[in-house]
C-alpha cells in the first residue's frame, strides 16, 4: 500500500525485531503461494501492522516454520502464519488494486494499468468473497476520487474518505471490538493520506496533480510543524484506541509502531525538503 505504518527500528528489542519480521515474511510468503510471484510486489508495511494487530488481538492457532526466498537465498528465516494472514493478503491485492486504478487515472501510469489487468481475475475473487466489505470501500473511493476533482482544499475531507475505507479492513470480523478496529482504521487512514499528501506534495506540484497541500510552500519550516501537529491530530486517537484493546502479545511492537515507526518516513520527508531548499539557496548564491 503506502508504507507509513512501520517500525522504529532502533527501538526495539532483538526478540521483537524478530517477531515482526517473522509475521513480515509469512506475509510475503502467503502473498506468494495465493497470487505468485506478482503478489510478493504488494508486500507493505501497513499490512504487516494489520497482520501483526489483528493476530494479537484474536490469537488465532498459527503455523511458524522456516524456509528460504528470493531476498534470502541462503538463510533460513522464519515464518508465522494463521487464517489473518490469509485476510490480510486478500486485502492487500484488493487494496493493491483500487490504487493501481487510481494512479491510472490520475497520472496515466501504463505499467500500472497492465498490472492492474493482470490481477484483476483474482481481485474479482476477494471481491466477491467481500462483496459488502468491497462494495463500501468503493463508495468511499468514489467520494474521494469526486472531493480531489474539485480541487478539495480541505485537507480533512479527503483524509476522512480513505480513513472510512480503511476502517473496512480493519474491521475483521463482527464481534465486540469491531467498532474500535473500525475506530484505528479510520484515524490511521486519514493520517496515511495526509502523510502521503505531504510526501507527494513537490511532484504532484511538478505534474499538476490533486494535493490538498498545493497552497502550502513544501520548503517552509512552519509549514512542516503545522503539518505535524496535524498528524498527530489524527494518529492519537488511533493510539488511544489500540490501548483499549486488551491485546498482550506483540503489545509493544505495536506500540512502537503508533508511537514511533509512523513518524519516520515523515520526518525524513522534512529533512528531504529543507536539504534541498538549502541546496537550491547555495547555488543561487554562486
Amino acid at each position: 500500500m503506502y508504507g507509513y505504518i512501520q517500525i522504529c527500528k532502533p527501538e526495539l528489542k532483538f526478540r521483537e525485531f524478530d517477531e515482526y519480521r517473522a509475521h513480515y515474511c509469512g506475509l510475503c510468503r502467503t502473498l506468494r503461494e495465493q497470487f505468485g510471484t506478482t503478489g510478493q510486489f504488494f508486500l507493505s508495511y501497513d499490512l504487516t501492522f494489520l497482520t501483526l494487530l489483528l493476530d494479537s488481538l484474536y490469537e488465532p492457532e498459527s503455523e511458524k516454520t522456516e524456509g528460504r526466498c528470493i531476498a534470502h537465498p541462503f538463510q533460513k528465516q522464519p515464518f508465522i502464519r494463521s487464517e489473518i494472514t490469509v485476510y490480510t493478503a486478500d486485502m492487500s491485492l484488493l487494496l493493491t488494486a483500487y490504487k493501481l486504478d487510481d494512479d491510472w487515472k490520475d497520472e496515466k501510469k501504463h505499467f500500472r494499468h497492465l498490472l492492474s489487468k493482470l490481477i484483476s481475475g483474482k481481485t474479482g475473487r476477494i471481491r466477491k468473497q467481500y462483496l459488502q466489505k468491497a462494495e463500501r470501500m468503493e463508495q468511499e473511493l468514489e467520494a474521494l476520487s469526486q472531493l480531489e476533482k474539485e480541487g478539495c482544499e480541505n485537507p480533512e475531507q479527503p483524509a476522512s474518505c480513505f480513513g472510512r475505507m480503511l476502517a473496512e479492513v480493519l474491521a475483521y470480523k463482527e464481534d465486540v471490538w469491531e467498532e474500535t478496529l473500525r475506530d484505528i482504521g479510520f484515524h490511521l487512514g486519514r493520517f496515511i493520506y495526509l502523510a502521503d499528501a505531504f510526501d507527494d506534495l513537490e511532484k504532484d506540484r511538478k505534474k499538476s496533480c490533486y494535493n490538498p497541500f498545493l497552497s502550502q510552500n513544501e520548503h517552509d519550516p512552519a509549514f512542516h510543524q503545522a503539518c505535524e501537529q496535524l498528524l498527530r491530530l489524527m494518529i492519537a486517537p488511533a493510539a488511544s484506541a489500540f490501548e483499549y484493546l486488551p491485546i498482550v502479545k506483540n503489545a509493544e511492537i505495536l506500540r512502537n509502531i503508533l508511537y514511533a515507526g509512523v513518524w519516520t518516513s515523515f520526518r525524513r520527508r522534512c529533512s528531504q525538503y529543507l536539504s534541498k531548499q538549502a541546496g537550491d539557496q547555495q547555488g543561487g548564491k554562486q
